[in-house]
């Protein structure tokens, strides 16, 4: 049978099959467009969170180079401040976050392209580090009174937070904040790295320094018991790092279906929601003439 009519004109099956291919487009687009509008406040909220956390590492950070942190005994003798895992991921969360910052103002879109994509290794990667930096001092220093050297010597209260609380407060508001925290294998790889990196980094200390930086690891036997402690460190880190994956992909899941909710529902702010199940059903009556109709070009 003849898809027109003698007059020429469609079908009415086919022009109301037309109508709803149209129809679905439409509301797809507008979808779309939503979820770009938002993406766009959201990633407006992504640059202020990173400007302010940057300011307030740089801000911790030069505290140590201060009169005030000479006494400690990080201060002194070899490697400094970085013989700790501590501050090793604070300053590495540092130079995230000014890549997350020079990726938003960045005028380039291949330059911005290959900021984010750095970032968002990096961010993946120490969230895995810093979420082990916090657990493992909780974990530790409160059952041995000795995972920290000098921990006797007086410290500045905010300190403590800084850099045993906020880092994980500042990983974790990150992977929330920000959409393009992916967790690729890439980023797990790069954590177990650096993890690896800072246990070798260990042995060079205590090689020039004399002695670990942590007591709880001199009162270990050695090798066995710093090989020990360093595969506890590894599993922290492994595990911390998928837990971020799975909570990403949980509240990714959620958000896409937030933003879908919106579109169909078509909300007009009066309360009202009677309409929106029928506006739901519509949607998909769309979406499959749509699909029929690309499978019929294809």
């Amino acid at each position: 049978m003849s898809a027109c009519t003698a007059n020429g004109g469609l079908q009415p099956a086919h022009a109301a099959s037309s109508v709803e291919v149209v129809a679905a487009k439409a509301r797809t687009w507008a979808v779309q467009l939503e979820r770009k509008e938002r993406f766009m406040a959201r990633s407006d909220y992504a640059f202020v969170f990173h400007a302010f956390a940057l300011l307030f590492y740089v801000r911790t950070w030069m505290w140590h180079t201060s009169p005030a942190a000479a006494v400690l005994p990080g201060a002194q003798g070899f490697g400094w401040f970085f013989r700790y895992l501590t501050f090793c991921s604070f300053t590495l969360q540092m130079v995230q976050l000014f890549i997350c910052c020079l990726a938003h103002v960045s005028k380039s879109e291949k330059r911005k392209k290959r900021l984010s994509v750095t970032a968002d290794q990096l961010s993946c990667a120490l969230f895995g580090i810093a979420n082990t930096v916090t657990a493992l001092f909780f974990a530790i220093e409160k059952s041995t009174k000795g995972l920290v050297e000098g921990g006797h010597l007086e410290r500045p209260a905010w300190l403590h937070l800084a850099v045993h609380v906020a880092n994980s407060a500042v990983a974790w508001l990150d992977l929330l904040i920000v959409e393009e925290r992916s967790f690729h294998g890439s980023s797990r790889h790069l954590a177990l790295l650096m993890a690896v990196a800072y246990c070798t980094w260990l042995l060079v200390v205590r090689a020039f320094f004399g002695k670990f930086p942590y007591p709880i690891l001199n009162k270990l036997p050695f090798p066995l018991g710093f090989l020990g402690f360093a595969l506890l460190g590894l599993a922290v880190v492994l595990a911390t790092f998928q837990l971020g994956k799975s909570v990403k992909r949980l509240t990714s899941r959620a958000i896409d279906r937030l933003l879908l909710d919106g579109g169909d529902d078509g909300s007009d702010g009066s309360g009202g929601g009677g309409a929106a199940p029928a506006r739901r059903s519509n949607g998909r009556q769309g979406s499959s003439a749509a699909a029929t109709a690309k499978n019929k070009e294809q």
